[in-house]
């Protein structure tokens, strides 16, 4: 006699209740943006200034590196230096 195999079950994913519908959906998240702790002016100036100067550095670091590789591939194959 062949024995008979349970069907696994999935587990549940839970689903939030639409019971407040829109409106209560965006009075949800106008109660949670109010929570939010936002960086002050001059941290936000600071960290853009950051940014700006970490991209600066690195597309400063790419140009170099695309110039040695230029250079190397041109040094192989007998053009020069081809600036």
């Amino acid at each position: 006699m062949a024995r008979k195999r349970k069907k696994q079950q999935t587990p549940k994913v839970p689903v939030p209740s639409m019971r407040k519908g829109l409106k209560g959906f965006f009075e949800d998240v106008g109660k949670e943006m109010g929570r939010v702790v936002w960086p002050s002016r001059e941290d936000t100036v600071r960290l853009t200034i950051l940014v700006l100067i970490i991209c600066v550095v690195f597309v400063l670091y790419l140009w170099a590196f695309g110039m040695v590789v230029q250079v190397g591939i041109n040094g192989l194959m007998g053009r020069g230096l081809g600036l």
